[in-house]
C-alpha cells in the first residue's frame, strides 16, 4: 500500500535511513528539514525534502498538506543533557510537537502520527529487573523522558478529540550507522566510529548498565507495519527483548574484530543519574503488529565494524 508521509527530524540519525526505506518501500515522502543538503548522494526520488522549522504554524501546515500520514522524530537534546535548562528542553522540543498537532486540527487534515517515544528513557529505574511493558508505571529521570511521555499523552488526547490517530513506538537503543565520535547518545554508532579511529571507546556512566539495543534496520520496519493504526492511540515497545551491558558490547566487538578495545571513563555528572537497566517487553508488538527484531546483535554489529568509509 502506497502512502504519502510527512516525516519531522529527516537530517537526525533515524530520520535520514527511515526517509530512504520508506521511499524505496514504495511510498512518498515529504520530509522536513531545517536546512536542505547541497547534494545528496544517497537521495531517493520518493523524498521531497522541504526547509522549514516544525515550531512555525505554516512550515508545519505545509509539511502536513495531503499527507495520510505523519511520521515524527523531530527531537533535540538526550538524556544526558536534556536536564541542563528545563525550559529550553520544554521550547526546544514539545512545543513543536503542539504545533504540529494543532496544525493537524487547524487544517482538519485527521492524518495518523507515528511518534518516535523512547523505551530508554520512559521507564525509569527497574525495581525487578523485568522487561518493561506498555502497561508499566512511567517514572522519567530526566527531562528527555518526561517530555516523551507528555508528547504521548497530548497525541492520545487529540486521538480522544478526534483530530487525529496516533501510534507511540516507545524505541529502545537503535543502533546500525556509524555516528560522530563526540555524540553522547548512540553507544554502538559512536563507539565504533571512535575505534575506527583508533581511540578510546568513550563510556558515561557505569560500564555496567544495560540497555536494549535494536538494529535501526528492525526499527524502520516497525515504522512501517505502524502506518495502518490499529486504533485512534495506542503505544508498542520497539526493542530487542534482551539486554546487554557496556562492558557486554564491548566484549562482542572486541570477538569480532579480535582486538582489544581501549576505554576511556569520561566525567559527567548527568550519566550518574542513568537508570542501570533497561529492557522492553516486545509481545505486543509481535502479537498485534506481526512485528519481530530479524537481526542479532553479533550479526549487527559486525556489519557495522565492516562499513567502509
Amino acid at each position: 500500500m502506497r502512502v504519502r508521509i510527512a516525516l519531522t527530524g529527516a537530517s537526525g540519525f533515524l530520520g535520514s535511513v527511515l526517509a530512504r526505506h520508506l521511499a524505496a518501500s514504495g511510498h512518498d515522502v515529504r520530509a522536513l528539514t531545517r536546512t536542505l543538503p547541497r547534494r545528496d548522494a544517497q537521495a531517493h526520488p520518493r523524498v521531497d525534502r522541504i526547509q522549514g522549522d516544525l515550531a512555525s504554524p505554516s512550515d508545519a501546515a505545509a509539511l502536513i498538506e495531503d499527507a495520510e500520514a505523519v511520521v515524527h522524530l523531530a527531537w533535540t537534546n538526550t538524556p544526558l543533557t536534556s536536564n541542563a535548562h528545563l525550559p529550553s528542553d520544554a521550547s526546544a522540543n514539545l512545543l513543536p510537537t503542539l504545533v504540529l498537532i494543532e496544525a493537524m486540527r487547524a487544517t482538519g487534515n485527521r492524518s495518523h502520527v507515528i511518534f518516535a517515544s523512547s523505551g530508554g528513557a520512559i521507564y525509569g529505574h527497574a525495581a525487578d529487573r523485568r522487561p518493561f511493558r506498555e502497561d508499566n508505571a512511567c517514572r522519567p529521570q530526566s527531562s528527555y523522558g518526561i517530555q516523551k511521555l507528555t508528547a504521548e499523552h497530548y497525541l492520545r488526547m487529540a486521538s480522544e478529540h478526534g483530530w487525529l490517530t496516533a501510534t507511540a513506538l516507545r524505541i529502545a537503543n537503535p543502533y546500525g550507522v556509524l555516528l560522530p565520535p563526540e555524540r553522547r547518545q548512540g553507544f554502538i554508532g559512536t563507539a565504533i566510529s571512535q575505534i575506527r579511529s583508533g581511540d578510546a571507546v568513550s563510556v558515561f556512566g557505569s560500564p555496567e548498565n544495560v540497555r536494549d539495543y535494536v538494529h535501526i534496520a528492525d526499527v524502520c520496519r516497525a515504522f512501517e507495519v505502524g502506518l495502518v493504526p490499529k486504533r485512534p492511540f495506542d503505544v508498542f515497545n520497539i526493542g530487542s527483548g534482551t539486554g546487554q551491558s557496556v562492558l557486554q558490547i564491548l566484549e562482542l566487538i572486541r570477538e569480532i574484530q579480535g582486538d582489544r578495545v581501549p576505554v576511556q571513563r569520561e566525567s559527567f555528572a548527568a550519566a550518574d543519574e542513568l537508570t542501570s537497566w533497561v529492557v522492553l517487553n516486545v509481545a505486543k508488538a509481535r502479537e498485534e503488529l506481526e512485528w519481530s527484531p530479524h537481526i542479532s546483535l553479533r550479526d549487527g554489529l559486525r556489519d557495522l565494524l565492516s562499513l567502509q568509509t
